[in-house]
């Protein structure tokens, strides 16, 4: 594990391999774990995996700070102008905030499973999920707030969670627990947000891949397709049979879809 230090703490991230760089973006309440399956799929690349702030082994947040400027700081860390940035969910909102904030930082896009950082949400399974689980946390129950995060972002609106490969969900929710016991705080510093993300999309100018699984819920999936039909140079990926977490249900095909389009823009196509 290597630490890349910032002003009241560090990020933690793999350095695995040689050639361009790509950063490997995890969604919340998880950690870089999340891409186990990837780490060593990608030869002929520098792949640079990070814990978000409040995340894995990076330092809990204690003041104001951009998830977009985070990136920053790994890449001025390792000496690096630019790198390819592949983000799965609160990953996915950090990689575009960078594009957004930091265009000549970034060669290209990966988002899965994702709107802007300025999400909304709409759908009653979301909607009334979200008010369950602050419901629990109100009453300090972390088990079933773990679960409600579990069954939104790992079974999703379609199925039930017998019907969701076993192995996914328990790696999820041992990630989830890590988060809870290592990094919750009673008052909690929130990430801040680039501006006008949905206003500035067409502003976005590096080739951007959409993935999203259908079974997602529909909130994502219409952001998503929000942004692939704004952003310029952008299509979408949708994967047949798997929900929110594309990358760990269908590990194969998400690491070829992945590599196909950054063999494309790096010339080793």
């Amino acid at each position: 594990m290597n630490k890349a230090p910032f002003s009241d703490g560090h990020l933690a991230y793999d350095d695995i391999g040689n050639g361009p760089p790509v950063v490997f973006l995890h969604d919340g309440t998880l950690n870089r774990r999340v891409w186990d399956q990837q780490l060593h799929a990608f030869d002929g690349y520098r792949v640079l995996n990070v814990d978000a702030r409040g995340h894995g082994e990076s330092s809990t947040p204690t003041s104001e700070y951009l998830r977009g400027e985070d990136v920053t700081v790994l890449l001025d860390h390792l000496g690096l102008e630019s790198a390819y940035l592949v983000g799965q969910a609160m990953g996915g909102t950090s990689a575009l905030d960078t594009a957004l904030d930091h265009p000549e930082r970034v060669a290209g896009l990966v988002l899965s499973g994702c709107g802007t950082s300025e999400q909304y949400w709409q759908s009653e399974f979301i909607v009334g999920s979200l008010q369950r689980q602050m419901e629990y946390a109100f009453n300090q129950d972390t088990d079933g707030y773990i679960e409600m995060f579990l069954r939104m972002w790992v079974d999703g609106p379609q199925r039930e969670p017998h019907e969701v490969d076993p192995m996914v969900r328990e790696r999820c929710r041992e990630m989830a627990v890590h988060t809870a016991t290592h990094h919750a705080r009673p008052n909690p510093v929130m990430p801040g947000k680039a501006a006008d993300t949905w206003n500035r999309l067409s502003d976005v100018d590096v080739p951007l891949l959409g993935i999203v699984g259908e079974l997602e819920c529909t909130d994502i999936r219409d952001m998503l397709d929000r942004i692939v039909s704004t952003v310029p140079n952008a299509k979408l990926d949708v994967f047949a049979g798997v929900g929110h977490m594309v990358n760990m249900e269908d590990p194969d095909r998400f690491t070829a879809a992945v590599r196909q389009f950054l063999d494309g823009l790096s010339g080793r196509g």
